[in-house]
């Protein structure tokens, strides 16, 4: 106490109401310090580091070493509050609360016979730290006491996944378990119920974030204490057969999923960042991934043009588009349709996302030699029928795969571009000659894919004039959007459709691809053949009901918006037209005399002295749709606390304690145990204070369906207890709370408490960029 007396940090009169304490209660100098206010642990740690001039750790962002904790037995490490962090020859590093318990360092320093090497951490930090490295599977069990996990549930390895009928094992995974093997489990298993795409685990500063890929977006999941970090990360890597020392350099792998009578294909990926290593799984789910041509979106037209052109013995199909947008999809749907006995079909994939039948499926492997390229020479000598190459990206690739269109073959692939008409200026960027190209093709497909309004909860609405400009929409219909239900999870959309551009290679647009005509060109044409361009499908699926202006123009308009439209009638044109070649609307002036194209202002051409005799049409780019600003992923900045409170009273006294925290705090407010239940599980805040006497539902009751619940199991919760209640306390402790306090609460007991616990979980406040970090070393 002297040394924050001294610092400045403690007047005299805080100091003497600490001694106070500490006579009556029998508290530590921190303990009594934090309890009476005056201080917070970490403001305490850090002017220890400061004045000390030792290392201030950030204990929940440090890997633990295993030989260090064999020096010091729990029972030490918890009596003086300390965490052995790092042996090496004849130095141990050892974080305290306290450094200054010189009688403690020499205990220490006696029994292992090392020298010390002191560094400071908030006591909070090392309490529960002591639990992690000593009792790491007790801790995290009693995280996840509450989920239950399914009995139809494993992982297998590529030498289990033989052919015939699934012999399915369950896979009982209860707590007598490893307790991060049931975690990350359960993170498949919600993945996998939300038809999630991706699961990313993703470390940040002060937790690891667990967002899932559904319907294309990405949506936070769990936040997991940050100290469980290491151990979830290597789970999915023995998981995944992946190398768990290699921390430095991306890996891929994968394994495989049983759940239920499906087997799922799980592709993993590391990478280091820094904060540690982030890991992607993909998942792959037969049963979701093959779909008919006729299920997909397309447009009666589109899909009539489409079913005509895959019949032909020979030629090129191409599918573009950005990663994510369906390709390979359209493709195996192209494959359902013309899959035969009679036909040699082969595919050759980067790799293989679904098993096809009736068809060789050959994988590329580019560390053995097996690129796109070498694989389909050989394959030209199998006497195919059909050949689909995953991605045409190189010239080799080009060359061949449009000899194969030209000797006898269809062939089938895909090509990263923006739509239809740029495909063919990729083409020649690739080497290909045009006279070569022309005959060849048959059709190029343009998709995105556009999220649908959730059935369950889709409602009528009006957009906003600027809306209805941008996109061309008629001003007297009503659209659909959907207000958000349980079953779409309150996002207002559940699945996907494709919006298409289908091209057909006609004899005039062979011509134009002969002659090198410009992509204006080829897309005028082809739109005045009955082409739909991507844009108008979406129009037209957001007129029908299918999707939402707001959905169009965060996918199509974000991704074609160096297209400008004509303000009269909305169709795509160029930058360098003077006249819309559609209603013939003046887009920019050009003298009358000599045809120099004249600026906004000019009144009369300076070149031949002309009067500029009328100003042209406005010309704008549809307007983007607004994104928030990125926030940093596992970074807590504002805490969101949800107070579960009936009584008006005692809820300001709780909002009076939490509006004197040290930094700002979000507060929300639910008025019953229902509704704490729904809004802790779709908005999932960062604590929960909960009131022993809510209404409707048993406090004790919230709490462990909470903790029975994945997505709320691993929110810290603080129960407020009333005092004269016998064993309040120990059954808020039976039902799953991480705290209590009694009631009437005590404003800077209670901040204490939850300063504290979103301290011990999240680290909060905030903390630094990974170069900010103290550290032992030195």
């Amino acid at each position: 106490m002297h040394l924050l007396e001294r610092a400045g940090r403690l007047d005299r009169s805080a100091a003497a109401a600490v001694e106070r304490a500490m006579a009556v209660n029998g508290a530590s100098a921190i303990e009594a310090i934090v309890a009476q206010g005056a201080l917070s642990e970490s403001e305490i740690a850090k002017t220890l580091a400061d004045e000390l001039r030792i290392p201030l750790l950030d204990l929940g962002a440090l890997p633990f070493m295993e030989a260090a904790a064999a020096l010091v037995d729990e029972a030490t490490a918890q009596r003086l509050a300390v965490v052995p962090i790092h042996a090496q020859k004849d130095v141990l590093v050892l974080a305290m609360a306290n450094p200054l318990d010189h009688e403690g360092l020499r205990s220490i320093e006696f029994s292992t016979g090392l020298g010390l090497r002191p560094a400071v951490a908030p006591r909070g930090q090392i309490l529960e730290s002591i639990q992690r490295l000593y009792r790491r599977g007790s801790a995290l069990d009693s995280l996840l006491r509450g989920p239950e996990p399914t009995s139809s549930f494993e992982i297998v390895h590529e030498s289990d996944r033989i052919p015939g009928p699934l012999d399915v094992q369950s896979a009982v995974l209860d707590a007598a378990q490893p307790p991060v093997i049931k975690l990350v489990n359960m993170l498949l298993l919600e993945a996998i119920a939300a038809g999630a795409s991706d699961v990313h685990i993703e470390p940040g500063p002060n937790f690891v974030l667990v967002r899932y890929r559904i319907d294309g977006i990405l949506e936070d999941g769990l936040q997991i204490p940050k100290w469980v970090q290491w151990s979830i990360i290597a789970r999915v890597k023995v998981m995944s057969k992946l190398d768990i020392t290699e921390r430095r350099l991306p890996q891929d792998g994968h394994c495989g999923v049983r759940y239920g009578d499906t087997t799922l294909d799980v592709r993993v990926s590391s990478m280091p960042t820094a904060y540690g290593e982030t890991i992607v799984l993909r998942l792959l789910d037969p049963s979701r991934g093959l779909r008919r041509l006729a299920d997909i979106g397309l447009a009666p037209r589109d899909l009539a043009t489409l079913a005509r052109v895959i019949q032909r013995p020979e030629g090129m199909i191409l599918v573009t588009g950005p990663t994510g947008s369906g390709k390979t999809t359209t493709l195996y749907a192209v494959i359902q349709e013309i899959v035969s006995p009679e036909i040699n079909i082969v595919t050759i994939e980067n790799p293989i996302e679904y098993e096809l039948k009736g068809v060789s499926q050959i994988p590329i492997n580019e560390k053995q030699g097996l690129t796109f390229a070498h694989v389909l020479r050989s394959v030209l000598r199998q006497d195919p029928d059909v050949i689909l190459v995953g991605e045409i990206r190189d010239r080799e690739t080009a060359e061949i795969a449009f000899q194969a269109a030209q000797t006898g073959h269809l062939v089938l692939s895909t090509v990263h571009t923006n739509d239809t008409a740029a495909t063919v200026t990729r083409l020649l960027e690739l080497g290909i000659e045009p006279h070569a190209m022309g005959p060849s093709l048959l059709a190029i497909v343009a998709q995105r894919l556009v999220r649908k309004v959730c059935t369950a909860c889709a409602e009528p609405f009006v957009p906003s004039e600027e809306v209805r400009a941008d996109l061309g929409l008629p001003a007297d219909r009503k659209l659909a959007h959907g207000r958000g239900c349980p079953r779409c999870r309150n996002t207002g959309f559940s699945g996907r459709t494709g919006c298409y551009e289908v091209l057909e290679v006609t004899t005039g647009i062979e011509q134009l691809i002969a002659d090198k005509a410009p992509e204006t060109a080829i897309r005028v044409l082809a739109e005045e053949q009955g082409m739909t361009s991507i844009l108008e499908d979406a129009r037209h699926k957001i007129l029908d009901g299918t999707t939402t202006p707001s959905e169009v123009l965060r996918v199509v308009e974000l991704d074609t918006k160096r297209r400008l439209s004509c303000p009269s009638c909305h169709s795509a044109i160029e930058e360098s037209f003077t006249t819309c070649p559609y209603c013939r609307t003046q887009l920019r002036l050009a003298c009358a005399g000599c045809g120099v194209l004249l600026k906004e202002r000019w009144t009369v051409c300076p070149y031949c002295g002309t009067e500029a005799t009328a100003a042209p049409a406005s010309v704008h780019p549809p307007a983007a749709a607004t994104a928030e600003a990125a926030q940093g992923r596992g970074t807590l900045g504002k805490p969101r606390i949800l107070i579960v409170q009936a009584d008006p009273a005692a809820l300001e006294a709780v909002r009076s304690a939490l509006s004197q925290a040290s930094n700002p705090v979000q507060v929300e407010v639910a008025a019953s145990g229902e509704q704490a239940l729904a809004r802790a599980k779709t908005e999932r805040p960062h604590l929960i204070i909960l009131d022993s006497a809510i209404p409707d539902v048993d406090a004790h009751e919230v709490c462990r369906r909470l903790r029975a619940d994945l997505k709320t199991a691993l929110i810290p919760i603080i129960m407020l207890t009333g005092r004269a209640a016998a064993g309040g306390t120990r059954q808020a402790f039976s039902a799953g709370t991480d705290d209590s306090v009694a009631k009437p609460i005590e404003a800077t007991e209670l901040l204490a408490r939850v300063e504290r616990l979103l301290d011990r979980r999240y680290g909060w406040p905030a903390r630094g960029a990974p170069g900010d970090r103290g550290t032992a070393g030195g």
